[in-house]
Formats: C-alpha cells, sequence, structure tokens
C-alpha cells in the first residue's frame, strides 16, 4: 500500500530491514515482516471504532428519544384526526417533501469527503470555500423548491383528489421549505466529530413538537392547527441547527467564510460537481421512493388509506433511521481512511459496522414482525388495524436496507458514485412498477411490497460493487507496489 509502509516504521510497528539473500532465513524473515505488517494495519483500524461507537451511542440515544416521542405525537394526530384527516396532512407534507428532496442537493457527503482532504492538507481557505459553497447552494435551493411548492399546490391537490383546503394547506408548508437550510451545517458538525450535538437536536425538537401537539388536542384544534405546529417545528429546528453549527466553526477557528471567493471551487476539488450530481441523484432515486408510497396509497386508495399507511411507514423508517445513524457516523471516518489509501482499516471498519447494523436491524425486524397488530393497537387505535400487514412487510423491507448501511459511504468514497447511481436506478425503476401494479391490487400493503421488492434488488447490487472495487484496488496496490526493472544498458 502506497505510504502506509513508511507511516507505520515511523510508529515502530516494522522491524529493521530483511536481511539480503534468499535463503531460509531471509524467507521466514519476509513473512514475518508482511505478517506484522497487515497485522499493524489491522490494529491500526480500531482507533475509529471507539470515536464510532461513540458517537453512535450519542446519536441512537438522542435518536431514541425523538423516535419514541414522535411515535406519541403520531398518536395524538392519529387519534385526534383520524384516518382522513391525518391522510390529508400526510399529503401534504409529503408532497412539500418530495419538491424539496426532488430540488434541494444534498452536500453533506461531498462536503466531508473533499472538506477531509482539504483539512489533511492543512488548506484553511478551500475548507471555507467548501463551506461558502454549500451554504450558497443550500439558501438557493431551499428558495426555490418553496416558489415551486406554490405554483404547483393546486394541480397536485387535484391530482391526489384534495378539495381548496388542501391546495391552501399546501401553499402554507411551503414556508417549512424556505427554512431548508440543513445539509451544510449537518456536514460540518459530522467532519468535526460533534455528533453529540445532532444526537439531541432532534429530541429537543421532539418534545417541542409532543408538547404543542398535546396541548392542540386537549383544547380540539383543527387540522389547520397541527399542520401550523409541524411547520414551525420544523423552521425552529432548521434555525437551531445553523446557530449550532457556525459556533462549531467558530470554535474551531474557521470563521470568515462569507469573505472567501467561490471562484475556483470547482477546479481545486476537482470530481466535486460529479459526486453532488450523482450522489444526489442517487439520494433523490432512493428518498423519492419514501414520499411517492404515501402520494401514489391517496391518489389510488384516497386520503384514509394514506393515514393508515402512514402508520406502518413510520414505524418501518424508525429502523431505517436507526441504521441511517451508523452510516452517517461511519462516513467521516471512511473519508479520512480513503484519502489515506489505508485499505486495510477501511475494510475492517466497514465489516464491523456492517455486522453491529445486521444485528440491530434483524433483532427489531424480528420483534415487529410478531408484535405488529398489539403496536398499531397501543399507538393509534381500532380504526388503524389495516396498517399490521403493511407494518409487518415494511420491516422486513427495512431489513434489506440496512443490510448495506456502510457500503453506501464507502462506495461513495471510493469514487464509485455513478456506479451506485446506476444500481439505485435500477431498484427504484422496480419500485414504482411494482406500487403502479400492487397498490391497486393488494390495496396498503401493495406500496410495502413495492418497498421490500426494490430492497431486495439493491443489496445485492451493492455488495457486488463493492466486492469488485476492493479487487480492483487490491490489484492496483499490487501493481504499484512491483519493483521497476533495471533499465537496459545502451548498446
Amino acid at each position: 500500500m502506497p505510504g502506509q509502509p513508511r507511516k507505520l516504521a515511523r510508529a515502530g510497528a516494522i522491524g529493521p530491514a530483511a536481511p539480503s539473500g534468499s535463503g531460509p532465513t531471509a524467507i521466514v524473515f519476509a513473512r514475518a515482516t508482511t505478517a506484522i505488517r497487515r497485522k499493524a494495519a489491522l490494529i491500526s483500524g480500531d482507533r475509529f471504532l471507539p470515536t464510532v461507537l461513540k458517537n453512535v451511542a450519542h446519536l441512537l440515544s438522542g435518536n431514541a428519544v425523538a423516535l419514541l416521542l414522535g411515535v406519541v405525537s403520531m398518536g395524538i394526530l392519529a387519534r385526534a384526526l383520524g384516518p382522513a384527516g391525518l391522510g390529508l396532512i400526510v399529503l401534504v407534507e409529503s408532497y412539500g417533501k418530495m419538491l424539496n428532496q426532488l430540488i434541494k442537493l444534498e452536500t453533506w457527503q461531498t462536503f466531508i469527503r473533499y472538506g477531509a482532504i482539504a483539512l489533511e492538507q492543512g488548506d484553511r481557505s478551500r475548507f471555507l470555500r467548501l463551506i461558502k459553497f454549500g451554504f450558497a447552494l443550500d439558501i438557493g435551493l431551499s428558495a426555490m423548491s418553496a416558489v415551486v411548492c406554490l405554483l404547483t399546490a393546486s394541480i397536485a391537490a387535484s391530482l391526489l383528489g384534495l378539495s381548496g383546503e388542501g391546495v391552501a394547506m399546501m401553499q402554507f408548508y411551503a414556508i417549512a421549505l424556505v427554512f431548508g437550510i440543513g445539509s451544510t451545517p449537518l456536514g460540518i458538525l459530522r467532519i468535526f466529530d460533534k455528533f453529540a450535538l445532532i444526537a439531541w437536536l432532534d429530541p429537543i425538537a421532539a418534545v417541542l413538537r409532543l408538547a404543542l401537539l398535546a396541548l392542540a388536542f386537549f383544547l380540539g384544534a383543527t387540522a389547520w392547527t397541527y399542520l401550523a405546529i409541524i411547520v414551525f417545528v420544523l423552521v425552529a429546528q432548521r434555525i437551531l441547527l445553523s446557530v449550532v453549527a457556525y459556533f462549531v466553526l467558530r470554535s474551531e477557528g474557521y470563521t470568515g467564510f462569507l469573505g472567501e471567493p467561490l471562484k475556483g471551487v470547482a477546479g481545486e476539488n476537482p470530481g466535486m460537481l460529479g459526486m453532488i450530481v450523482s450522489s444526489n441523484f442517487t439520494i433523490l432515486l432512493r428518498k423519492s421512493t419514501q414520499e411517492v408510497d404515501v402520494l401514489a396509497v391517496g391518489a389510488f386508495l384516497g386520503p384514509a388509506a394514506a393515514g393508515i399507511y402512514q402508520i406502518a411507514r413510520k414505524l418501518g423508517y424508525a429502523l431505517q433511521k436507526a441504521g441511517g445513524t451508523l452510516q452517517q457516523v461511519s462516513f467521516p471516518h471512511l473519508a479520512r481512511l480513503w484519502a489515506r489509501r489505508d485499505i486495510e482499516p477501511f475494510k475492517k471498519l466497514v465489516r464491523q459496522i456492517e455486522a453491529m447494523t445486521l444485528a440491530g436491524a434483524l433483532a427489531c425486524s424480528v420483534m415487529l414482525v410478531f408484535l405488529a397488530e398489539p403496536v398499531v393497537l397501543l399507538i393509534a387505535g381500532r380504526d388503524y388495524l389495516d396498517a399490521t400487514v403493511p407494518l409487518i412487510i415494511h420491516s422486513l423491507a427495512t431489513l434489506a436496507l440496512l443490510c448495506g448501511s456502510a457500503l453506501r459511504p464507502a462506495l461513495a468514497n471510493m469514487g464509485l458514485q455513478t456506479r451506485i447511481l446506476m444500481a439505485t436506478a435500477l431498484s427504484v425503476s422496480v419500485f414504482y412498477a411494482t406500487i403502479v401494479v400492487a397498490v391497486p391490487r393488494f390495496g396498503i400493503a401493495g406500496a410495502s411490497i413495492a418497498h421490500l421488492v426494490a430492497n431486495a434488488i439493491m443489496l445485492p447490487a451493492i455488495v457486488l460493487l463493492y466486492s469488485r472495487a476492493l479487487r480492483r484496488e487490491a490489484q492496483d496496490q499490487q501493481r504499484s507496489d512491483q519493483p521497476v526493472p533495471p533499465a537496459r544498458p545502451a548498446e
């Protein structure tokens, strides 16, 4: 591995040079040295695992609180509004989120990958220009998504069979889209390992949302009041996230990014724009299934069915968010390892994260399979019992999705965004083809079936991509380690 033997030698992990010659002693010494190098590389990867586990503990503790409070909040909405009223709120929110995903670019992965390189090289100005570039994209595209929401609300409401009230609600939700500045602030917190701060932003928002929803329930509020609470909490959460990110930058000594010129930012980060486009197409394709499923159920079966499906979807999403935590935490560490070409620690960290994800996801999915009906009754009541079978299917679909949580950030850091995009496009195409057929035929469960089929295709695809990429990297390093033959003397 280029550069790694020198690094290990400086740390004292590798002994003196092997004796010359090709006798038994030299062969034994060479094999021992190779074994020490491999062991040292594996051990060096362990220094990342405690940090990963600490950050995962922070995020999971915060996410667990937020998810628990979110489930209680969903139960309040379900009981206060009934399936039809909940379905109306869900369709409005899903349409706004879908527009946000279509228009707004997620920049945090690109920021972390190229920001890690700038930090490793000590290039302060380059790092500050990346921050300014990310915020410029966040602000401009958030405003654009809000404008599109205002202009297309009446068409969307008509397609979903909603009344004039639905149009007004969609236009009101555009306020939340204006403040959709979250990708770059999250990237800032993650690249500086401030996962403890991230961990408690969601619980703070969840406490505020639950308190306001409980008050509205006590007062017998209308659907408009509940929507206003949802929008207000989203706006407050985004503002708080940006403020926290600013103070983190200030504490790390990286203020003054507004004064940096944007000219040349693409040139000094080769491949950055391509990564933004390809990774965002991948995210867009993957996340579109999380909103289009609700919209499809509402369009085919009506708002009440969308409200029932939301119960199954949200509980399945709880598992998905837990797995996404490991992906978010691992990305900065994988970025640093790949930037240094520390291949063995890179592979080991991927294996460790995959093992942890699989164990947790399998336990939660099995629990939901056997306890789906009591869970639905406890949270939402008998009006939502039709969510039981979709919940079981959705938990299995989420299990298939989470198997591979570490492979996605690993492939992104290896520069294989285009390959991930192709695999995602195939999976999402199958999802859309399935949902159009399955929802009219199987009802609400059809949307969950579409997720299961799509995720079952995506998993083997990314496993194959990862194994092939590692083989190519090993071959490249083997070629680079071969000695150059001496030049033949001139005739």
